[in-house]
This record gives structure tokens, sequence and C-alpha cells, in this order.
């Protein structure tokens, strides 16, 4: 699974010159276990940005690395993403490598952290998360949160290593993290169209760019135009 290998470079030039602190996977934050809302005037601040996931099979230790300020740190609301480096395991075929991609999006909208309300859309990968002011009182950080999505993640028993990232840095490019999530979502639109059989004419095709871009897309879509 290399698809989306570039942007997982992509993603760690971004982040390389950022003040940033690493974590192993700890104690988890309590997951509620249902949608949580959490009123404006309850809450200790917003984060606003971008959230997704890379899938991979390069070797990936279960990580949570925080760019900028943790909970506790944040005082007002601000630009934000949550990027997942998730490995799955090698030796699947096709069509269940696609298949754990749809499970390991699905867990981020069944992830319920106590105090950190989540809002997403599929497809612009938009990500805002809404934390309580109890919440931070009680503690909440990053690596609590990181070390729940890790757990859920892992739910699914093809993940073996995932890497979470959360930026928060005022100084990081957010531009460059809403592209990577734009990039990350016309690749899985391509696999998705390559996966159900739909036969393309390659010179109109308006997901060409991304055939000749991605490594193994072509040989995987002209695979599947053989059977």
């Amino acid at each position: 699974m290399k698809f989306f290998d570039s942007l997982i470079a992509d993603t760690d030039k971004l982040i390389s010159s950022l003040p940033q602190k690493s974590f192993y996977k700890g104690n988890a934050w309590n997951d509620v276990g249902h949608n949580q809302v959490i009123m404006r005037r309850d809450a200790a601040f917003e984060l606003d940005g971008v959230g997704f996931n890379l899938v991979t099979s390069q070797d990936i230790t279960d990580e949570i690395v925080v760019v900028g300020d943790d909970l506790s740190e944040i005082g007002d609301n601000r630009r934000f993403a949550r990027i997942s480096f998730v490995q799955i395991d090698d030796d699947a075929d096709d069509q269940k490598k696609y298949n754990l991609i749809k499970k390991i999006d699905y867990v981020k909208y069944h992830t319920f952290p106590d105090g950190y309300m989540m809002r997403s859309t599929s497809r612009s990968h938009k990500e805002s998360v809404r934390v309580s002011a109890k919440a931070i009182s009680d503690g909440a950080d990053f690596q609590k949160i990181g070390s729940l999505m890790i757990e859920k993640y892992k739910e699914v028993p093809a993940v073996k290593g995932v890497k979470i990232i959360f930026i928060t840095c005022p100084d990081a490019d957010y531009s460059e993290t809403e592209r990577i999530a734009e990039k990350n979502y016309a690749i899985a639109e391509t696999l998705n169209h390559v996966m159900n059989s739909v036969v393309f004419d390659c010179e109109t095709c308006n997901l060409r760019a991304i055939c000749d871009e991605v490594e193994g897309m072509k040989e995987l879509h002209f695979g599947k135009s053989d059977n």
C-alpha cells in the first residue's frame, strides 16, 4: 500500500522545522460512546481545520506527536490539523486493502472522547473540535486523546501501528495541510472508482492525473480492467 506514501513524506516535511513533542501511547481518555453536545458557553476553545488518515504499509510505531501547544496551553480558538498515519498488514489483496481504508476512515466517526466534540465531513476532510472547560480541568491532553484514537484504530485487526499528529502551531502552513487533505481525498476517490470496476476512457477521465501520478494506481486500474 503505497498510494498515500508521498503524502506521508509531505507531512513529515511540513512539520520538520516546527516545535513538537512526541509521546508513546499511554492511558486513554474516556470514550462516552455517543455524540456529545458541548455548548459554546461550556467550551474552553475551538479548533478548526482538517482531520484525515494516510494509510500505508510502512512500519509505523504507535506514537502521538503534538506540533505546537497542547490542550492545556491553548487559550483561544485557533487553526488545527489532525493527521493519522495508519499502518496496515501488507499481506491483504487489493480489494481487502481498499475495504480497510474505508473501515479505518469509519473510526473517526465513531470515536467520542469525553469533552472533546469532533465534527467532520468526509468529502472535504474538514474537522473541527470543541473542547469543554471541564475536560481541560480534568486533565485532557493530546496524549490521552490520541491514545484513545489509537485504541479505536486498532480495533480493526489489520491495523499494525498508528502515529497521530496534532498540529496547533500558529506558524504551521495550514494551506499545505489542506492541500494534503485534498490530495488524499482525490486518491481515495480514484481508488473508489477503480475498485468498483468503473470503466474509464483514460483520454477523457478527469481522474487521469491521479492515475498518472500515484505509484501503483495505473497498474491497479488496468489489472481490474482485465478481470
